[in-house]
C-alpha cells in the first residue's frame, strides 16, 4: 500500500516514482492479464487541505477481442490530473451528499494519502470496454466457430428469420 503523509510533502512538489504489481493493488479483471507491474508517475502539490496529483499511470495488458477470441496487447498509458481532499464528515445512515464540484475527486483521513485507490480506478476506466483486435474485425463463424479473419468457411449463411412464415407456407404446396 502506497501511503504519503501529507506533512512529508514539501511546499513546492513531492515527485513520486514507483511502480506496484496489480495483484498487490487487489486488480483482477476479467478476460484481461497485466503483463508488466504497473508505472506510477506522480507529483503530488500541498495547496491548504487540498493535494493536487497529477501524471501518467502505464502499463500493458493483454486482452481477448470480444469478436475473434484471438489475445491482443492493449498499452495503457493513462495522464491523472486529480486532487485529494479532506474525508467528509460521516452523514447518518442512509444519507449521502456529495458536492457535484468534487465528484472526481479522492479523499484523505488522518493525514494520509493512499494511492493505491486512484491508481486501481484509472486503470480499471482505461482498460478497453470491448476489445477489438482490429477495426474490421469479422469474428467467428456463428455455426462452425472459424475464425473469418483467417478464412473462409463452407457453411451456408442461415436463413432469414423473417422470412420462416413464407417458407413453412410454400413447403405445404
Amino acid at each position: 500500500m502506497t501511503q504519503i503523509p501529507i506533512a512529508e510533502i514539501p511546499e513546492e512538489w513531492l515527485p513520486l516514482s514507483y511502480s506496484e504489481d496489480a495483484a498487490e493493488l487487489e486488480l483482477a479483471i476479467s478476460g484481461v492479464r497485466f503483463l508488466q507491474p504497473i508505472a506510477v508517475d506522480l507529483v503530488l502539490v500541498k495547496a491548504a487541505p487540498v493535494i493536487s496529483a497529477t501524471g501518467r499511470i502505464k502499463t500493458s495488458v493483454t486482452c481477448e477481442c470480444v469478436r475473434c477470441l484471438s489475445r491482443l496487447l492493449v498499452p495503457l498509458d493513462v495522464p491523472v490530473a486529480t486532487q485529494f481532499r479532506p474525508a467528509l464528515p460521516p452523514l447518518p445512515p442512509g444519507e449521502y451528499q456529495m458536492p457535484s464540484e468534487a465528484a472526481e475527486d479522492y479523499y484523505y483521513q488522518d493525514d494520509m494519502v493512499v494511492l493505491d485507490d486512484l491508481v486501481r480506478q484509472e486503470v480499471i476506466l482505461a482498460v478497453p470496454f470491448r476489445p477489438q483486435c482490429r477495426a474490421d474485425c469479422r469474428g467467428l463463424c456463428p455455426q462452425c466457430g472459424q475464425d473469418l479473419n483467417v478464412g473462409t468457411c463452407a457453411c451456408a449463411p442461415p436463413p432469414d428469420p423473417r422470412w420462416a412464415v413464407l417458407r413453412e407456407y410454400l413447403k405445404g404446396k
